[in-house]
This record gives C-alpha cells, sequence and structure tokens, in this order.
C-alpha cells in the first residue's frame, strides 16, 4: 500500500508540474522541475549509498546499489548546474550535459549488475534483445526527429545523450521482460521504469523540438520529473531475481512480449511515415531490417531453450516413472508394480500362471561380515541372474529385504524346472568386494490350475507358504504348495 501511495503521489505531482508549466514563463518551468529532479534524484543518491554500505548484501548487489548511488548523485548535480544555467550562469551547460550523460550510463549498468549473471542462450537472447530494441528505439528517434536543413533534433543536449539513453531503455526494457510476475515490485524493476520513461521523454521532447512547440508540452516538463521520483521509490525497495527460464514465462508470459513493443511501434510509425510522405529514408529501412532480423534470431533461440526444456521435462518425467516402479537397487519392479502388472495378466485369461518366491540363503552372514555395501553387491547379482533366465515376459521384482517374486504366465510343466534352473544359478560363487561369496536360496512354488482365478495376493501367499516349508526342510530346496499340482 505504501508503494503505491508513493507511485500514485509522483504521478501526482508530476501531472501537476505539467499543469503548471503553461501558465509560467519558460525560465520558471525550467527551474521549477530542475529543483524538484535534483531534490528527487538526490533522495535516491543517499538511500542507494546507504544499501551500497549493508554488507548483508553480496558484493555483487552492493556494486549495483552504489552506480545508482553515483547515477543519482550525477543526476542531481546536472539539474542543480541546470538550475544554475537558468538563473545566468553561463559556463554550467557542457558539465551538465557530462552530469548527464553519465547518470545515463550508470544507470543501466546497474540494473544488469542487480540481475543475475546469465550464461550460454540466456546471456545471448537478453543481448539480442537489448539490440533489438535499441534499434528499435533509435528508428523511432529517426521516424520522430528526422535530420535536415534547420531541422535537426541532434543537437547540444539531446546529441550527447540519446545514443546512451535509449541503450538504456532497451537495458531498462529487457530487465521488465525478464521479470517474474507475482514477486512484487523490485528495485531494479522501478529503475528500468524510470529510465524508459526517461527515454520516451527525451524522445518526445527531441520531436517537439523539429515541430517547434513548447519544450514542455506533449508530457516532456511533467514526464522528466515522473523519472526523477520513480527513481526516488525504487531506492527504498528490494532487488529481485528473475524467475527461472520456462515455458510458460518465455512463451505465454505478457513481460515477454516488451522488448516486442518497441519493435511493433517502430514498423507502425515507419508505415504510417510510408503513407504520408511516400518513401522512407535508407537509414530508417536498414535500422527496422535489423531489428526485425535480431527478433527472429531471438526467437530461434527461444525455440531451441524451450525444446531443451521439453527434452528435460520428458527425460525427468521418464525418470520419476521408472523411480516409481522399479527398485531402486537391483533396478527390478517393485512390489506395487509387480502387483499391477501381475493382475493384469491374471485377468487376462491365459491358461496356468506360476508364483515362485525365493529367499536368500546365507545372506546375512554376508550382511554382518563384509558390510552393506557388499550385501547390495550380492542383492545386484543376484537379480541380474535371475533376469537372464527368464523371459522377457516374465515378472520379476524385489519384494523386500532378502526375498524376490517371480510370474510365469502358460509356463506349465516348464515352472519346476525354471524354478530349479533359478536356484542352481543364484547358487553360484560370485566376487564381491574381493572376496568369493556364495549365497543359496529357500524357493516356494504355486501354480494355478487350468481355468482357476486367484488373485495375485492369494497366488503370492501360497508361494510364500510353500518357500517356508522349503526353509524348513533344510534350505536350499524347492518345495510346490500343497493343493497346487506340480
Amino acid at each position: 500500500m505504501r508503494l503505491r501511495t508513493a507511485l500514485l503521489a509522483s504521478l501526482g505531482l508530476a501531472t501537476a508540474v505539467q499543469l503548471t508549466h503553461p501558465v509560467l514563463p519558460e525560465a520558471a518551468g525550467y527551474a521549477l522541475s530542475d529543483v524538484i529532479i535534483a531534490l528527487a534524484s538526490g533522495y535516491a543518491a543517499v538511500n542507494y549509498r546507504r544499501r551500497a554500505r549493508d554488507t548483508a548484501n553480496a558484493p555483487r548487489i552492493r556494486l549495483a546499489f552504489g552506480l545508482g548511488a553515483s547515477a543519482g548523485a550525477a543526476w542531481s548535480a546536472s539539474n542543480v548546474l541546470f538550475l544554475l544555467g537558468v538563473l545566468g550562469v553561463s559556463w554550467v551547460a557542457a558539465p551538465a550535459v557530462v552530469l548527464s550523460t553519465v547518470a545515463a550510463v550508470l544507470v543501466p549498468l546497474a540494473m544488469v549488475l542487480a540481475g543475475p549473471r546469465l550464461r550460454g542462450i540466456a546471456a545471448a537472447r537478453q543481448l539480442i534483445d537489448v539490440a533489438a530494441v535499441s534499434g528499435a528505439f533509435f528508428a523511432l528517434v529517426r521516424a520522430f526527429a528526422p535530420v535536415g536543413a534547420g531541422q535537426s533534433a541532434f543537437t547540444g543536449y539531446a546529441m550527447t545523450i540519446v545514443v546512451v539513453l535509449g541503450c538504456g531503455a532497451a537495458v531498462a526494457l529487457v530487465t521488465l521482460a525478464t521479470s517474474e510476475p507475482g514477486r512484487g515490485v523490485s528495485a531494479q524493476q522501478l529503475l528500468a521504469f524510470a529510465a524508459l520513461v526517461q527515454a520516451i521523454t527525451l524522445l518526445i521532447s527531441m520531436r517537439n523540438s523539429v515541430a517547434g512547440q513548447a519544450w514542455w508540452a506533449d508530457g516532456v516538463g511533467g514526464g522528466y520529473v515522473l523519472g526523477a521520483l520513480v527513481m526516488a521509490v525504487s531506492s527504498r525497495l528490494a532487488v529481485s531475481r528473475p524467475g527461472v527460464d520456462g515455458v510458460e514465462r518465455l512463451v505465454f508470459s505478457p513481460w515477454a512480449l516488451l522488448p516486442y513493443v518497441p519493435v511493433a511501434t517502430a514498423v507502425g510509425v515507419a508505415a504510417a511515415r510510408q503513407l504520408t510522405d511516400g518513401e522512407l529514408p535508407p537509414v530508417l529501412v536498414w535500422l527496422l531490417l535489423s531489428s526485425f532480423s535480431l527478433v527472429l534470431l531471438r526467437q530461434f533461440l527461444t525455440l531451441v531453450t524451450v525444446g531443451r526444456l521439453t527434452v528435460t521435462l520428458e527425460e525427468q518425467r521418464t525418470a520419476l516413472a521408472y523411480q516409481a516402479h522399479h527398485d531402486p537397487l537391483t533396478g527390478l519392479l517393485n512390489r506395487a508394480a509387480f502387483d499391477s502388472r501381475a493382475a493384469a495378466l491374471l485377468t487376462a485369461g491365459y491358461l496356468e500362471a506360476c508364483a515362485i518366491v525365493i529367499d536368500l540363503d546365507g545372506f546375512k552372514p554376508v550382511n554382518d561380515t563384509l558390510g552393506h555395501a557388499a550385501g547390495d553387491e550380492v542383492l545386484v547379482t543376484v537379480a541380474h541372474r535371475l533376469t537372464a533366465e527368464l523371459r522377457g515376459t516374465d515378472l520379476v521384482c524385489r519384494c523386500g529385504g532378502d526375498e524376490f517374486a517371480v510370474l510365469m504366465i502358460d509356463a506349465g510343466p516348464r515352472a519346476g524346472v525354471v524354478a530349479g534352473r533359478l536356484l542352481r544359478r543364484i547358487s553360484q560363487p560370485m566376487v564381491v568386494q574381493g572376496r568369493p561369496v556364495k549365497v543359496g536360496g529357500s524357493v516356494g512354488v504355486a501354480v494355478t490350475r487350468r481355468g482357476e482365478r486367484v488373485g495375485v495376493s492369494a497366488l503370492l501367499r501360497q508361494a510364500d507358504t510353500a518357500m517356508y516349508a522349503a526353509k524348513a526342510a533344510g534350505k536350499g530346496t524347492i518345495r510346490r504348495y500343497a493343493s497346487a499340482t506340480a
């Protein structure tokens, strides 16, 4: 609420100044604007200097605040000199222009430093945006303030600062475009807005000069004041960071469209001039072509970025799906995925289904003597051996600990043969951490009869019962569930 009040008060004061200029003598109008701008930018310089000395801020942010303080001080000093010029001091014009130019250079530098260090495509996209907006700005300058005999707007103060302020406006617009909505207004956002106001005001001022209008006409008198007041408000705000590149922010965010506004405006102005004059100056045509080419290049880089984001998102989705259905250690199906897929197979009308439950024998001594890392290596080796002995259509999972489960469809008389082969395979010696290790297994088998409908849980319980019978019989053996046919 305090920020909104300050901005509304700034707008109200700037409007009041603009409405006052027509009734004031020209010198008084200049003096009024110079005093307000000097006070506002001086206030900003004091606040930015205080924050630049705050060690809680990162060095890069402190440097940004320091540049903001220097810009505010230079702008305040330049307007004090302009005020002295209004009062009759003749030598102040040149140093006032120099100080204004210094302020115009420091503001975009402060905005760049306040943001993150961009790399790769993001950095290239930002540079292209700045170049495209700069080209559009200079095209607007060329269209609004043509240079002709006795009509040159590029004299004095405007000649000195137009290029610098145009580049600063481009940086400001790109800074606003990289902002993330919903995070509140930040110092660099308001500073960028202030720079944009100054650039637009200068553009209108140049047009007024060409058209022979009063210097304060078309909002120029209030524009400079509004820019200074907004800069003062920005000095009280925190610095924010742009959001992470995402498809929504890059493509659908209204902020992402900001760099195209000056390009579209320049095209519209050029089209209107073509309709009026019947021709366009070559310089204006080349500026528009350059801006359009940069916009196309920027769109290509955005497409590349979105493509990379899409690939990354798909890889993450695949990885998450794999993690949700597989045991993180062995890579086998986890129990939930095994049950889900087994239930689908059992309800598909197959003739027979065979469940095999295997519990490792001798696994605990490996964990106790060699450690859990060795135990994990044993489990991974067993998982690989089981997978190697089964068909691609068979399901195998790690139920937990050192217990594994297998489901075979239409195995028929092969069930007992496969169970024996699995037991022999996992019982083969293996080398773990440079030491020979041998584990065995107790195997339980449960087979459904033809046409019999048995749920996954019931079938695994039967195989589990048979596995415990195998353990009771001395381990390293195979047992079938008593009520099932072998």
